[in-house]
């Protein structure tokens, strides 16, 4: 086996390096690939994006203008990662071959696995790097992220941790074939691909897609399709997986085989984890808004003969709602549920429309605890819609009904989503792990409907397709799992084995005995990666029983987990993060964009474009800013304070609190959080309340917390009204400290970015320094939460469509207090107003620059004598200022009310307003499309200017939209077609797959490109998907046995075939 190597040239003018394929010396038109910083915006500051640059260039014109460096040819590149200010190209040093997924297939080209052991970082902006990049060996993870990789003039790698991270060995990558997706979607998007040769990998199991994100720019909008599959066979950006690749070959007595490619078979496993939710065991649980889980695992068996291949899928997951488990955690681990059953719907939905679009069907298997602890809160307590702001602890068993309820409230027939329980833990005490047959008898059906992937090695027909997965989870989705999801494997392949003769019964059992340990092993990896120890309850997994020896070695193990996950697991988490680009604190990097000479002129025409096909929607929002004093609440009446109007009804509630703790040395060390999870109760129940009663009758659903989060005094909460939570994407929480020069968190902000449909919001809870005459200290901390407030990729608080402040800015009035005093008391709000410090630093720029405020025509809100409506008589008599202030930037916001409330347990008085503006959302596949049209279209235009008529003839006959594959955009959009370009011509090939369309799905036969009609009775599949007729199938009909199999029509329905009738004889953990 061999893999695709690369010399590695520098070049200093300006600073680039280049990965030039080993045979390209040897090629008269060889070329190379070059990445740099664009010149413009190199060492463009913390603030500014980087723009990298990639050519292609000519070994004979171009190479002569670098200098090889002094390392051993490499093996493409891990991606592009931005850390401290700087700009880095990860490259991988050293790998080491595993096996090869064809060995048995002499009619297929080899699909070689190779696992990484080294890495190396090249800055793109500085040389100061490249002796350690030369010179390292592999490294281990370090607690402290200063160690590492330390030169002879004492210089340190800042990648260090990163590098160390990923030579752990668990990650994996195949230079010839799409290794981020199974089998059998290898084989569906083979047959589907629009361009042939050119691989698309999964982006949720492409481990390293956010490091590849400029290759991946690169490739899909500079190249053509025939530019895009060079660069694919030449392997310069290497997709990684992270997990678990494990072989092995037998020989016809099942036991291992000394030479691969006679064995008689061979068998593969292949771990996939998510990069959407990735990270540490107590750090990373549950869901995030996007539907991603933590320990994601899509695990993938292989069974390969000299005749046929066989694959059978598997997944593993966290309980998909929002729980945690914060604090030491030793002993019993209690879980908190940290969102409303309601609230967490939607990001439930989006799971499991993945699964649904990915498997077609999905059985849940819950092993968590059926029984609550003794005296632990019961499951209605635990599945109230304020338990978040109880903060009271849950039991697996609330996790677990909580779970099942959301499975039950999406409302799908059981033919899609099935729930099977099994308390693992009850039933195989004692070492009664064969017990575990108990659920295999019960999913039995559901392992027989659902099938395996099976293809002719020879003629490449489809035999079999798996029609559905089981998706195991426990608590930690880690030893149980494991030992669950072996059997199920056991199960399927020892059936297939049994049934079809591949080995005798004897040698059946050592096939067995080969996968148990296959899965043992994968077992220890999957739990290195979480919970960083190898997994518990290995012996069973391997050998059905578990001994005194199993015993300590569970001991030993869990010990180290103790250690490793209350005291390590932070800076690993954190190595993980700026990896996947994640990092919430955006402290440490900047956003990546690939240099574009075409950006101005295609962002404009994508702009007129999506103008066609966007659709807009009006939102309405209260705001709500107050300083709470550290006043805790003591059941004082709320009054008017969140009254609605009841011509509109909010669809979101965003309030900002500061001081919701004292601001003493005490409170700002402790970081006390009771307080706010009151607040949480008490403002859920309180908006519900002022809903029903501005609409009474036609108070329709309900308003739930979406999240909040709190930075020693300041805390932002958001609710939304569950109308709209299902268009709720990508919420991320940063806090960002101003106090003591950024080193306390007494002054600060807390901001929060979402997706509304397609259109980004920031909502920023803010607090800046008081005192009269410091005006430039609340300056300063004002820019420096601009700058400093970083959401994930680099992007900033500005870098949205709308931004909204909240805030106890603490700008004051610059007058005499008796000229204040009577200046309100005559209601001169306009003249006070031109000794607002805050208006006079915007007129300046100082400030606020393109925000804007609305009119105020109340009475300054601050100070009062707490629970009056006196301006403060204390012994400093501090000036009526208006403080608290709201401040909105983003294009037409309708400004409805600007207002504050009189309730009276602080010293302040809230400030509220009701805002109305435009969200849009845009079919992103018809987006897509677009996208790379209009790319397409502007190659052509450069081959015109150089003299290539036909390609300039090509631009013209080209249109961006395919109208005929978007009739759901109405006749009003549609009827303009003349709007647009002509359509070009192209084969008739299947219609690309989307969320809501599986191509395999159509019951349309393409061959040459001649087709049939669709037939009719269609039902529906994933509710989920957005054009929800488009994804459907037929009924039912019963199938062959599996040893007389059929060539499989895969546009046919997953529905056409039913393996009830096969009897399946599961076989027994050895």
């Amino acid at each position: 086996m061999e893999a695709k190597r690369f010399f590695v040239y520098v070049s200093d003018r300006p600073r680039t390096v280049a990965l030039v394929p080993i045979r390209a010396l040897d090629d008269p038109e060889g070329t190379f690939l070059a990445v740099g910083i664009h010149r413009g915006a190199a060492n463009g500051g913390a603030n500014e994006d980087v723009k990298v640059r990639i050519t292609v260039e000519s070994v004979a014109e171009s190479l002569r203008n670098y200098s090889p460096l002094d390392i051993d040819p490499v093996y493409g590149s891990a991606g592009v990662v931005d850390f401290q200010e700087d700009t880095y190209i990860f490259l991988i040093s050293a790998c080491q071959p595993l096996c090869s997924l064809t060995e048995l297939n002499t009619s297929a080209d080899k699909q070689s696995v190779f696992r990484v052991l080294q890495v190396m970082s090249l800055s793109l902006t500085d040389s100061m790097y490249d002796m350690l990049a030369c010179h390292r060996a592999p490294g281990t993870m370090h607690d402290d992220p200063t160690q590492g990789d330390v030169d002879m003039y004492g210089i340190t790698n800042p990648c260090a941790q990163m590098l160390n991270f990923l030579e752990s060995g668990a990650f994996y990558f195949a230079p010839a074939f799409d290794i981020t997706r199974t089998l059998q979607s290898q084989k569906l998007c083979a047959i589907s691909a629009d361009e042939p040769g050119i691989i698309e990998p999964d982006p949720k199991f492409q481990w390293n897609s956010s490091m590849l994100q400029v290759f991946n720019d690169y490739r899909m909008h500079m190249c053509g399709a025939s530019e895009r599959r060079q660069f694919d066979m030449a392997g310069y950006a290497a997709s990684l997986i992270q997990g678990f690749v494990g072989s092995t070959y037998l020989d016809p007595y099942g036991g291992n085989s000394t030479q691969a490619g006679k064995a008689t078979a061979a068998i593969y496993l292949i771990s996939r984890s998510s990069s959407m939710r990735s990270g540490m065991r107590f750090l990373t649980r549950g869901i995030d808004d996007d539907g991603g889980v933590a320990n994601e695992v899509e695990t993938e068996i292989i069974l390969a003969t000299p005749g046929a291949t066989l694959s059978h899928v598997q997944v593993r997951g966290s309980v998909p709602v929002f729980w945690t488990q914060e604090g030491f955690q030793i002993g019993t681990h209690r879980v908190q549920i940290t969102r409303s059953s309601i609230a967490s719907l939607p990001a439930t939905k989006r799971h499991l429309s993945d699964l649904l679009g990915r498997y077609k069907r999905v059985n849940v298997v819950n092993l968590l605890r059926a029984h609550g602890v003794a005296g632990g809160p019961g499951f209605e307590q635990a599945a109230d819609t304020t338990l978040a702001s109880h903060g009271i602890g849950s039991s697996e068993a609330d996790l677990g009904q909580v779970y099942k309820q959301q499975v039950k409230a999406l409302g799908l027939p059981g033919s899609l989503v099935s729930y099977s329980s099994y308390d693992y833990n009850t039933e195989v005490r004692g070492g009664q792990f064969d017990r575990v047959q108990d659920l295999i008898q019960q999913i039995q059906p559901l392992l027989a409907d659902y099938q395996f992937y099976l293809i002719d090695n020879e003629s490449g027909a489809i035999l079999s397709m798996q029609r559905g997965v089981q998706r195991t989870n426990c608590l930690d989705c880690l030893d149980r799992t494991n030992v669950v999801q072996s059997v199920i494997s056991r199960t399927v392949v020892g059936g297939f084995i049994e049934q079809n003769s591949i080995f005798s019964r004897s040698a059946s059992q050592m096939v067995i005995d080969q996968i148990s340990r296959l899965w043992g092993a994968n077992g220890n990896a999957i739990s290195r990666l979480y919970a960083g120890t190898g997994a518990l309850k290995t012996g069973v997994t391997t050998s059905g029983k578990s001994g005194f020896a199993g015993f300590l070695s569970d001991a030993s193990k869990s010990l180290s987990r103790l250690v490793q996950n209350n005291f390590q697991d932070k800076g690993k988490q954190t190595v993980i993060d700026t990896l996947l680009g994640s990092d919430d604190s955006g402290e440490v990097s900047r956003r990546l964009l690939l240099y574009d000479p075409f950006e101005k002129e295609i962002a404009a025409e994508l702009e007129s474009e999506l103008g066609k096909i966007s659709k807009k929607d009006s939102v309405h929002v209260m705001l709500c800013t107050y300083n709470l004093h550290g006043v805790p609440y003591q059941g004082e009446p709320l009054g008017t304070w969140l009254a609605m109007p009841r011509n509109m009804r909010p669809d979101f509630v965003a309030i900002g609190f500061q001081e919701v703790v004292n601001l003493d040395v005490q409170s700002v060390i402790a970081a006390d959080t009771g307080n706010r999870l009151a607040w949480e109760r008490i403002l859920t129940e309180e908006i519900n309340t002022q809903y029903r009663k501005a609409f009474g009758s036609a108070a329709d659903g309900k308003y739930a917390l979406v999240t909040s989060e709190q930075l020693v005094g300041v805390s932002l909460l958001l609710f939304a009204h569950e109308s709209v939570l299902g268009r709720i994407h990508n919420v991320q929480m940063v806090k960002c400290k101003t106090g003591f020069s950024g080193m306390a968190g007494n002054k600060g902000c807390v901001a929060m970015h979402l997706d509304l449909d397609d259109t980004s919001i920031c909502i920023v809870a803010a607090h800046l320094a008081s005192g009269t005459n410091n005006v430039a200290e609340r300056n300063a901390d004002y820019h420096a939460i601009r700058s400093g407030a970083r959401f994930r990729r680099g992007r900033h608080i500005e870098n949205h469509d709308y931004v909204f402040w909240l805030g106890d800015l603490n700008y004051r009035i610059d007058l005499p207090n008796d000229q204040a005093r009577k200046l309100v008391a005559e209601r001169q709000v306009a003249s006070l107003m031109m000794y607002d410090q805050l208006s006079i630093q915007m007129a300046e720029n100082k400030v606020f620059r393109g925000y804007s405020e609305a009119e105020i025509h109340f009475p300054p809100t601050y100070k009062y004598d707490v629970g009056t409506d006196t301006y403060d008589t204390s012994e400093k008599v501090r000036v009526p200022s208006w403080t608290d202030r709201i401040m909105y930037r983003g294009h037409d916001v309708r400004v409805l009310e600007y207002y504050r409330d009189e309730i009276r347990f602080s010293d302040h008085k809230p400030v509220l307003a009701m805002m109305e503006f435009d969200v849009v959302s845009v079919d992103k596949v018809l987006k897509r499309q677009i996208i790379r049209r209009l790319y397409a279209r502007r190659k052509h235009a450069g081959a015109a200017a150089v003299g290539a008529k036909h390609a300039r003839q090509a631009s013209v006959d080209q249109r961006l939209i395919d109208w005929d594959a978007a009739p759901e955009l109405g006749p009003s959009v549609a009827a303009k077609p003349e709007t647009l370009m002509q359509p070009e011509a192209a084969p008739a090939l299947p219609p690309p797959s989307s969320d809501s369309l599986a191509w395999w799905d159509d019951e349309t036969t393409y061959t040459n490109g001649q087709g049939r009609t669709r037939a009719s009775s269609l039902v529906t599949i994933n509710p989920f998907a957005p054009t929800m007729s488009a994804f459907a199938t037929r009924a039912s009909s019963p199938v062959p046995q599996v040893h007389a199999r059929q060539p499989v029509n895969v546009l046919d329905s997953p529905f056409d075939e039913s393996a009830m009738d096969i009897s399946w004889k599961p076989i027994a953990p050895s």
